[in-house]
């Protein structure tokens, strides 16, 4: 027995011992005013009220009338439980607490700001219910005045707070996880917005801050050198991210890009380098004015039309043993992609003379693709165009390839040509030999019979599919694939310059998924190098030489700043999708501008096959040209 009081009385000295060093924290003294708590590592005492469960923790605030006088310093705080919080942390209960002081920073993203938490460890930590059924603070509103250029940490002062958006306009879509082999998707509850009255974020020029943040001193300092005259792209810090599937017990919110909505609460969080707001699981935000898939004009009869569709890793339902690390896609979910595809040539892309397209499996996978869209034309009582698929196999380890659907009944094809397939340049990291294009370009020549004239108007089409933007900011993988893509850039640049030295005048377009934006990004200058327009040596990381003249035009230049977007990625919209002409096709420009049928939509519309919506992740570019003039 006096072992067993023994044995008592010494747990209880060690639990009296741990509390003791465990020393009572305001919440607003644990965030402080910088990004970082003044007390990381420290193990503390902590009260507050419970606003918010998730599935690794939860949130604590201040109540209103405990609250400090110092506005810069956030009265919220996530505890991170790792699992699903205790029955004691419910959502209206005030509790006390212990738990680390920790800054939390994603593994995935080690540039991403930190995010002060409280670890709690079961067994370790202790929490007990002060009081139940207490009314909730009053959520912050944020305003326009809350979102200012270049301040990135803006809302430090919220996180872990509850705040509200009486207007919002959606920015980017609900995202979801999609299920390759079977063609459909399911909602993450995830997408942009921004306080109503701000205008839509976009990518713009220049080095992002985040990447120059985290640069050493000696590097930041070379480049200040070395390149003075790069751009910093603030990363559109009035994106707010939305999670409406967050907490515990919430649904999801299905909405397109302009979607408004009234009267969205939710705590501050930060992840994917934008402040988030979880959203209340009981809350009813008003949700109006979803978007509606807008297509392109036919063309008219002295027009004909190009255009350019990445169909996103489309493969078909049976096994290709030449191709041992394709996904092999469900009858049903095969016949969904194609049902869709199908429609959105016919009915938004308006069955253009030329349809180049990127990601494709191959070209029996492609003929099938023609063969439906004949079928569906036929069947809806409209013109069978008679596509023919054009395809030759490339280099990439998925197995994806680029090409065209020619419509027969207009168009004669007098050459196609794939090149650069074995060319190979040297990798930076691995000092090996590689293939520069995983994806060679694609050539297309061909001709129109003008009805007036009795003439042929010839023309070309290259269509291309460049390096993504995978790895580009990765420390291990980044000199091999900004190396790539400002080579891949350079080979085609010079590929053009000596087609129009050989033909000054010839028709030429290059189209497709160039994966890089139309101005400078600070690492590499890729389209401008294609166009013959690179950056000044001394604003890029990669510069290249002037390879092209004359210069080519981007018709992306040519529409209105509102318009210039074919991809939405993390918020920010942005062109990857361009199509760039030499002079002597410009003078035939009649029109040009992308189907919105995907970038703006939802996930989950990829489950229904009736709509044309997501049938990929990119929008589709048409352009128009006139057989009329010289």
């Amino acid at each position: 027995m006096k072992k067993v009081y023994f044995l008592l009385i010494l747990s209880l000295f060690i639990f009296v011992t741990e509390t003791a060093a465990q020393k009572n924290r305001l919440i607003g003294d644990i965030q402080g005013e910088k990004n970082t708590s003044p007390y990381n590592g420290e193990s503390v005492r902590v009260s507050g009220i419970v606003t918010a469960r998730t599935r690794t923790g939860f949130f604590l605030q201040t109540p209103d009338d405990k609250v400090d006088a110092n506005p810069n310093t956030s009265e919220g705080v996530f505890v991170y439980t790792k699992s699903e919080p205790p029955g004691e942390a419910t959502i209206g209960n005030a509790v006390t607490l212990t738990g680390t002081v920790t800054e939390f920073t994603p593994k995935a993203d080690p540039e991403s700001l930190p995010i002060t938490e409280i670890s709690f460890f079961k067994g370790k930590d202790f929490i007990t219910v002060d009081s139940k059924g207490n009314a909730l603070p009053k959520p912050i509103v944020l305003t326009i005045d809350d979102f200012k250029p270049n301040k990135i940490d803006e809302l430090e002062k919220y996180e872990g707070m509850r705040v509200t958006v009486a207007e919002m306009t959606v920015v980017a879509p609900t995202g979801g996880r999609v299920d390759e082999k079977t063609g459909s998707a399911d909602s993450d509850g995830t997408f942009y917005g921004v306080v109503k009255g701000v205008p839509r974020p976009f990518r713009e020029p220049g080095f992002d801050v985040y990447d120059y943040i985290m640069m050493s001193d000696k590097d930041k300092d070379k480049m200040k050198k070395e390149t003075p005259k790069i751009a910093l792209f603030d990363h559109n810090p009035e994106r707010l991210r939305v999670e409406s599937t967050a907490q515990l017990g919430a649904q999801p919110i299905d909405v397109t890009t302009f979607t408004e909505i009234k009267n969205l609460t939710g705590v501050v969080n930060y992840s994917y380098r934008a402040y988030s707001i979880l959203v209340d699981a009981d809350s009813k935000p008003i949700v109006s004015n979803l978007w509606k898939a807008a297509p392109l004009p036919p063309p008219t009869e002295r027009q004909f039309s190009i255009a350019s569709a990445n169909l996103e890793r489309f493969f078909d339902d049976a096994d290709d043993p030449s191709n041992p690390n394709e996904p092999i896609i469900t009858s049903e979910g095969f016949e969904r992609r194609l049902k869709k595809v199908s429609l959105a040539v016919r009915e938004y892309l308006q069955t253009p003379d030329v349809l180049a397209v990127v990601e494709m499996e191959s070209l029996p996978v492609l003929k099938k693709l023609a063969e439906r869209i004949n079928k569906d034309a036929e069947a809806s009582g409209k013109p069978n165009p008679k596509y023919e698929a054009y395809l030759v196999e490339g280099n990439d380890f998925g197995g994806i390839d680029s090409g065209f659907l020619v419509k027969s009944t207009r168009v004669e094809v007098l050459e196609t040509k794939q090149f650069g397939k074995d060319e190979k340049f040297e990798n930076p990291v691995s000092k090996n030999e590689a293939f520069l294009n995983d994806r060679p370009p694609f050539l297309l020549r061909a001709a129109i019979k003008d009805p007036k004239t009795g003439q042929p108007f010839e023309f070309a089409v290259i269509v291309n599919h460049l390096k993504s933007l995978r790895g580009y900011n990765d420390d291990k993988e980044a000199p091999f694939v900004r190396t790539k893509k400002k080579l891949q850039a350079e080979f085609l640049a010079k590929y053009v310059n000596e087609r129009l030295k050989a033909n000054p005048n010839e028709r030429l377009a290059l189209v497709g998924d160039f994966n890089a934006f139309q101005f400078n990004d600070g690492i590499t200058d890729v389209v401008n190098t294609i166009k013959g327009t690179p950056a000044a040596k001394d604003a890029v990381l990669y510069p290249s030489d002037d390879l092209v003249n004359p210069d080519l035009i981007d018709l992306v230049d040519l529409i209105k700043p509102a318009q210039m977007y074919s991809y939405s990625f993390d918020g920010n919209a942005q062109v990857l999708d361009h199509f760039l002409v030499t002079p002597a096709l410009k003078t035939r420009i009649a029109g040009f501008g992308y189907a919105r049928v995907n970038a703006d939509f939802p996930e989950a519309y990829r489950n229904d096959p009736n709509r044309v919506e997501r049938f990929s992740d990119h929008d589709s570019e048409v352009a128009y040209f006139t057989l009329d003039g010289k």
